[in-house]
């Protein structure tokens, strides 16, 4: 479930470096389905957001809830992620009648972005994360970033 925690931690700050904000998330995992000697299971649950957020706490709040419903012990998740849908630009929200002000957490959130984009991702996290990360993502096997990061350009030479 950690993985899922941290994906929606960085699914706020990529919402808030956009403008936008979300009005559904959905967690998933599931089990390799390669290996069919192992016990197979895998599921997906929609939260909505209500009302419309891009507060990394919330989207935090609302993984664990959806996984929690559809979570089961004793299997080897090999995948899991979160979606988020309808997104709209923040100032095109809908406002709610009993909305509370946020100018507080958006001072939270814009110093957590502060704190990551200077020392890198995921170097500011919430307790419910947890501090060992005990899953590792998998890109050994990941094509090169040709198109967005310019280091990996290819160099020819005559």
């Amino acid at each position: 479930m950690g993985a899922l925690l941290q994906y929606a931690l960085r699914a706020g700050e990529k919402l808030r470096s956009h403008g936008l904000v979300a009005a559904r998330l959905t967690a998933f995992f599931h089990t390799n389905k390669h290996k069919p000697y192992r016990p197979q299971y895998g599921a997906s649950r929609m939260v909505t957001l209500h009302p419309m957020t891009n507060d990394s706490l919330e989207l935090i709040a609302a993984a664990r809830r959806g996984a929690e419903k559809a979570w089961r012990d004793d299997y080897a998740y090999t995948k899991a992620g979160i979606m988020l849908d309808d997104l709209l630009p923040e100032s095109e929200r809908p406002r709610t009648l009993f909305e509370e002000d946020t100018a507080k957490r958006d001072r939270l959130m814009g110093a957590l972005d502060a704190i990551n984009g200077k020392f890198g991702t995921w170097t500011a996290v919430t307790a419910s994360q947890g501090f060992k990360r005990e899953w590792k993502m998998r890109s050994e096997m990941r094509s090169p970033a040709w198109t967005t990061n310019i280091d990996e350009v290819p160099t020819v030479r005559a």
